[in-house]
């Protein structure tokens, strides 16, 4: 589900799904990722306790004001299923997922599925690049990522995390994650050129995490086939006490 034209390259969970649906999305996922390993990023779709991680922004739609949701990389639907199960009547969800076969087995999903069919009519299926879609700022609150950084380019992972901070409004969430144990894999047995982008990826992913990490909502998801670290950051807030004083400013004049 590689959603830039960048050749340097997760895929999304969620709610368990059981049955045939399960059984299919899943044997989907695997023929894409041997078909593409980059763009895929993995070879199964993730779990529900990463799915129910990477939604945790989303509050319970009572007694709040309609939201605005982006997901980018929907794969098979995972997690997209439970973002359907926090939206209420007045939010929308816009999922992003540029691979054929996953786009026609989310809108499959919208009407077969009960959780994703319940919520339908406020979800949008974009088939294409993140790359090409319109981000306005202050056009999301909460924004959940499940491309596989990693794969990418070190300036690609810097231009879509950046672009993702500008869409969110003043104090939106934003989720990523990425699997554990993978550095120093790809330290050890890759390439010189490709160890050394992998820890560029890094770097940058700790630069924007240290810029933009209110402290909380993240964490390792060890029930989760490998193991991931879900990153949450926030938008930066108007500052109260630098409006306080320039209106006190004012008064005192």
């Amino acid at each position: 589900m590689n959603q830039t034209p960048a050749p340097a390259t997760t895929t999304p969970g969620a709610t368990a799904l059981t049955g045939p649906r399960q059984r299919n999305d899943a044997v989907a996922f695997f023929r894409e990722s041997v078909r593409s390993r980059q763009a895929t990023g993995a070879v199964a779709p993730s779990g529900s306790p990463l799915a129910q991680r990477l939604a945790a922004p989303l509050p319970a739609p009572s007694g709040r004001s309609p939201l605005r949701v982006l997901e980018v990389g929907a794969g098979t639907g995972t997690v997209t299923r439970a973002l359907a199960e926090r939206i209420g009547p007045g939010d929308r969800l816009d999922t992003v997922e540029i691979n054929p076969l996953f786009v026609r087995l989310l809108t499959e999903a919208l009407r077969t599925d009960p959780v994703l069919a319940a919520a339908s009519e406020q979800i949008r299926i974009v088939p294409e690049s993140i790359c090409h879609t319109p981000l306005p700022a202050n056009s999301y609150d909460v924004i959940v990522s499940c491309l596989p950084f990693m794969n990418f380019a070190p300036d690609t992972v810097r231009c879509l995390l950046e672009r993702y901070m500008a869409a969110l409004a003043p104090g939106g969430h934003l989720t990523f994650f990425g699997y554990l144990g993978t550095l120093p894999l790809r330290t050890l047995f890759a390439r010189r050129t490709e160890a050394a982008r992998h820890r560029a990826v890094a770097a940058v992913l700790a630069e924007l995490s240290d810029r933009y990490d209110d402290g909380g909502g993240g964490g390792v998801v060890w029930r989760n086939l490998p193991p991931a670290r879900v990153t949450h950051l926030r938008a930066p807030q108007p500052c109260a006490d630098a409006a306080d004083s320039h209106s006190s400013g004012h008064r005192s004049r």
